[in-house]
């Protein structure tokens, strides 16, 4: 069954660049007498919590933690599909999301913002999101370094490059790769980057104004305009200074928190939350650069809001009466002075949209006070849609995957009318299948059964193993589209099949419990979905990670010491992109590919499947297209307390 579907480009640059100051999931209703509100963030917010329940007495707030790729990804189908949290929580959700989310423009608390950010992020005169407080973005360096080897803080651009290359040539601030300087690599941050460096050269003057305004209304092209935004990203590139492999779709994001404190990179470019947990527990000393200009003009800082927060629109349907008046009191209540405290203090935002607002501490780094105070700040706002798009084309580019008069025409092409896709009917599930609060990171689940059992048999291994982090999305029931799959498995790390022994089997399983904990209490994504075998572990503890406690065979019997098994695992697992800068998820155990780490005797590669885990689950769920797909969790995987 084959349906055109047309995928519209929503909204051009909602607020692009402009100068600041210019069913409910689960059902849950009632928790011990209180109302209980639920919102997806990426990370816990305690304080905000804590506010909100000392505040209003009868309201249980519960954050679901998770990923932002599943906050951006995954809102509309989880709306859709009826298992959105009560305050949606997105990167200024644009397009078909509008149609799941409550006008707020009546509500008393829009008025505690400023008329241009909330102006800017307005549809057709309504207003459905209030914006989060903002995260300052620029150059953060290690101070300590600078002056210890006699190198100047840079104030512009040429000077910039001038210490980046002293730096490098005295193997000061350098990691492993050579790079001095870092994004992450993510696709949102790769965009802010980049529309960043060209804010004082371009945006910040009468063209660059014009252009906007001419974009807006589908008069203006990205091609022929705004190649320029790769010109500093691409020349750190050529000249080793950045690392292209982190751009990299199958790659992990460049781990900036780690190689910052311990002094292996001089320069990253992020955000004041970055900065603030980097000082934490490190020897040196940092601080935080603005942007520079490569034509004079004055430097400048960009704050983008660090989410928007809308409401559910099935609160308005009858009998939601209660939770709709609990959900609109918590986002009051986040639009007073007291409310953005909390959340700064959650967060590590440091700039407010409110109309009245004073910091209650001074949280804007020394190297960017001067640009804050002198208004020397550009907002950026985009819609979430484009900022991925954008995002991931000017990744392709920096890594050379795309040649840049193609990703710029692609980009044209969205912007003006949408990619225009086939959706192909693959098969049906019977129940959802849902992927929430880093679940698949952590515990057994029905999708993680799903999507490894559909490996072991497409593949026709003894045992199949799926790590947490490549499963991003859930799959509802009822039909499964090919387009479900692409949120469901991203990524396009192909399956390849190994013969390993029964210890390589518990060391991979040993390292997959290795990081269910992390500095910013989110589980890595190396926890793996078995098929073939069943293990328990001790749950990790405040100084100690979780540990195996047993494994077996799926039937319950030993593993055999002396046995040879045929094993299906992601070709990242096995080295494909090396194990530096966390790529690999630490499985060094199982490496046939990287040459700079060892190969073990014990593990050999059979064959290349030519899969994904897209393509496999979308073989899987046609092979058994006359029955519905169903997946239980099976006591697969077990947590136990060591004292049982």
């Amino acid at each position: 069954m084959n349906i055109k579907c047309v995928k519209k480009a929503v909204c051009v640059i909602m607020a692009a660049v402009c100068l600041a100051g210019c069913a409910p999931q689960g059902n849950k209703t009632q928790n011990g007498g209180k109302t209980v509100v639920t919102m997806l963030y990426t990370g816990d917010l305690p304080n905000f919590e804590k506010l909100v329940e000392e505040t209003y007495s009868d309201i249980d707030l519960q954050i679901e933690r998770n990923t932002p790729g599943t906050i951006d990804g995954e809102t509309e189908r989880r709306l859709r599909n009826g298992h959105g949290s009560d305050i949606v929580s997105s990167s200024l959700a644009s397009g078909d999301v509008l149609n799941y989310l409550a006008d707020l423009s009546a509500d008393e608390y829009i008025s505690a913002y400023q008329s241009g950010i909330m102006h800017k992020i307005s549809y057709n005169g309504k207003n459905f999101f209030i914006p989060l407080p903002a995260q300052y973005y620029g150059y953060i360096y290690n101070k300590t370094l600078l002056e210890e080897n006699g190198l100047s803080v840079p104030t512009t651009q040429e000077e910039l490059f001038e210490v980046l290359s002293k730096a490098r040539e005295k193997h000061i601030g350098t990691d492993e790769n050579g790079s001095v300087i870092a994004t992450d690599g993510t696709s949102s941050v790769t965009a802010t980057f980049a529309i960043a460096t060209q804010i004082p050269d371009f945006f910040g003057l009468s063209e660059g104004i014009k252009w906007l305004d001419d974009m807006k209304n589908g008069k203006a092209t990205f091609k022929g305009t705004l190649e320029p935004s790769l010109d500093m990203p691409l020349e750190l590139i050529d000249k080793g200074y950045m690392n292209e492999q982190s751009f990299r779709a199958v790659t992990n994001a460049v781990p900036i928190l780690d190689k910052m404190k311990s002094g292996k990179l001089l320069m990253a470019f992020d955000n004041v939350n970055m900065l603030d947990n980097i000082r934490r527990d490190s020897e040196y000393e940092f601080d935080m650069l603005p942007i520079l200009s490569s034509k004079g003009n004055p430097a400048w800082t960009v704050s983008t809001p660090t989410a928007f927060l809308g409401l559910n629109k099935t609160l308005t349907e009858k009998g939601n009466e209660e939770k709709l008046s609990a959900c609109r009191k918590i986002l009051s209540l986040i639009s007073t002075p007291e409310g953005q405290d909390a959340f700064m203090l959650d967060n590590g935002a440091a700039y407010s949209y409110l109309v009245d607002y004073t910091p209650s501490s001074d949280i804007v780094p020394d190297g960017i006070k001067d640009c804050v105070e002198n208004g020397y700040n550009y907002n950026i706002s985009m819609s979430n849609d484009f900022m991925l798009y954008f995002g991931n084309r000017l990744n392709a580019v920096l890594c050379g995957q795309k040649d840049i008069d193609k990703a710029f025409s692609e980009i044209d092409s969205y912007m003006q009318g949408g990619e225009t896709q086939t959706a192909t009917l693959i098969g049906t599930i019977n129940h959802d299948m849902i992927v929430e609060n880093y679940n698949v990171r952590l515990m057994e689940t029905e999708i993680g059964n799903l999507i490894s059992d559909a490996v072991r048999e497409v593949t026709e291994v003894d045992i199949a193993v799926v790590n947490g982090g490549s499963i991003r999305g859930s799959l509802y029931k009822g039909d499964v589209y090919n387009y479900d799959l692409e949120y469901v498995c991203p990524y396009p790390n192909e399956i390849i099949v190994l013969e390993v022994n029964a210890e390589v089997i518990r060391k991979m399983l040993e390292n997959s419990l290795s990081a269910m904990t992390r500095d910013v209490n989110i589980p890595g994504g190396r926890f793996l979905n078995v098929s073939g075998l069943r293990y328990s572990f001790t749950p990790p503890a405040e100084n100690s990670p979780a540990r195996l406690s047993e494994v077996t065979l799926a039937d319950g019997a030993p593993l055999d010491e002396k046995a040879v098994y045929t094993i299906a695992v992601t070709d990242y697992m096995a080295g494909k992109s090396g194990y530096s800068d966390n790529n690999g998820d630490g499985f060094t155990m199982l490496n046939v590919y990287s040459d700079d780490t060892p190969k073990p005797e014990n593990v050999k590669l059979v064959r290349e499947t030519g899969h994904t885990l897209q393509s496999i689950l979308e073989k899987y769920i046609r092979s058994h297209n006359n029955e519905e797909i169903a997946s239980q969790i099976e006591g697969r995987i077990t947590s136990v307390n060591e004292n049982e």
